[in-house]
């Protein structure tokens, strides 16, 4: 996802946005919904589904909330009061209308989109009309790979993270102690920052011009991950514990599996070690040629078998004890008909069946391409045939 920077909104650490600090009979009502729905028999029903497999419906955010809701990802992303206001009406709106096993918290992460992190590298962030991410695509990185064009990141400085610190205390000051509200995560581990930064054909190149840059490009980008988290847990009173990590390019035929091999997977190694623990790892792509390497990571409890996986593969290449989450490529969902969807839903239900192995399934992230009421009946229509097809 790469466009020019938006003019409009750049959240870097002299972004302006406003707050009002009272608390508004809307914030109050959208809580106390939240908190009674939260402790129905609705909920509790979920939380205590004795259902195989647990299945979870994912949205695409926030592109697919604004094109359900019809407001201004800029405002989303520049007011703390109604950022916090919408998460609680997205929570209600997706607890009511989806039938999927997920239950409903009242626990609203900080978040100012996917991307932080690329800022405390000199990159700017921005958002699109319609919600999806604006990432620079020229930083002077990309004409010399050189890292003294890199500072060291600041916890309190650096890019947006005087705007996060900000955005996080306010919505702690909104919340008043009725919702928990997460701090920011880094997802990124290493791959995404270092394409984004010197582009994707130039960093390939650079694999076999000048590896030993890749390899100390990737360090200090790991580096500066875990003192971030050091901080992160200074500033929150807590310990550094498990980390979630997010690839995109951590994927075949984009990355090989020598490269995976050579340059990523000892900096994951790295990561887990700082973390004690790697808690997930996503990537959209083609994950099965890199499980090899992957399991060397040996506290990944969980993998991901992506829409652009064969799942059959990863059946194959994971063992036993490996918990799968198997997600479906969106237009299973908002584009087929509803004998296709029963013959997919089938033929996977056919491979996971007998595994003897824990599993999740659901969907990527979808984003409605009909009117909402069409939307909700086609993703509880997927639910209602992945049942049957798991029965």
């Amino acid at each position: 996802m790469t466009a020019e920077p938006n003019d409009t909104w750049a959240p870097d650490s002299q972004m302006e946005y406003t707050m009002a600090r009272a608390k508004t009979p809307v914030l109050d009502r959208l809580v106390d919904e939240v908190k009674q729905a939260e402790a129905g028999e609705r909920n509790l029903a979920r939380i205590h589904c004795r259902a195989w497999p647990k299945l979870n419906v994912e949205i695409e955010n926030p592109i697919a909330w604004v094109r359900l809701f019809g407001y201004d990802p800029e405002r989303y992303f520049s007011e703390p009061l109604f950022n916090l206001e919408q998460n609680l009406r997205q929570k209600l709106w997706r607890f009511w209308n989806l039938e999927d096993d997920v239950p409903i918290t009242s626990r609203v992460p900080a978040w100012l989109g996917y991307y932080p992190e690329y800022t405390f590298f000199g990159m700017t962030v921005g958002v699109r009309d319609h919600g999806g991410p604006d990432i620079q695509t020229d930083h002077p990185m990309t004409r010399k790979p050189d890292l003294g064009l890199l500072e060291p990141v600041e916890f309190r400085t650096t890019g947006m993270m005087p705007t996060m610190l900000r955005w996080y205390e306010d919505l702690l000051e909104l919340a008043d102690g009725r919702l928990d509200i997460d701090f920011f995560v880094w997802d990124r581990g290493c791959l995404d920052i270092a394409a984004q930064l010197r582009g994707y054909e130039n960093l390939m190149f650079d694999t076999f011009a000048r590896p030993g840059f890749v390899h100390d490009l990737l360090k200090l980008l790991v580096r500066e991950r875990c003192a971030w988290y050091t901080m992160a847990a200074g500033y929150l009173g807590a310990e550094v514990g498990p980390t979630f990590v997010a690839d995109d390019w951590v994927a075949v035929p984009y990355i090989s599996p020598a490269q995976f091999s050579e340059f990523v997977i000892p900096r994951y190694l790295e990561i887990e070690a700082h973390h004690g623990a790697f808690a997930g790892f996503h990537s959209c792509g083609d994950q099965a040629p890199l499980h090899a390497d992957m399991l060397r990571l040996k506290t990944l409890g969980t993998y991901e078998v992506s829409p652009w996986m064969d799942l059959g593969q990863a059946l194959k290449n994971l063992p036993r004890d490996k918990h799968l989450h198997v997600a479906v490529h969106p237009n299973d969902v908002v584009v087929d008909a509803p004998e296709q969807m029963a013959r997919k839903l089938r033929d996977k239900a056919e491979l996971l069946r007998g595994t003897d192995r824990s599993f999740g399934f659901g969907t990527s992230g979808l984003t409605p391409i009909q009117g909402e009421q069409e939307f909700v009946a086609r993703v509880n229509q997927w639910l209602d045939l992945a049942r049957r097809a798991f029965d």
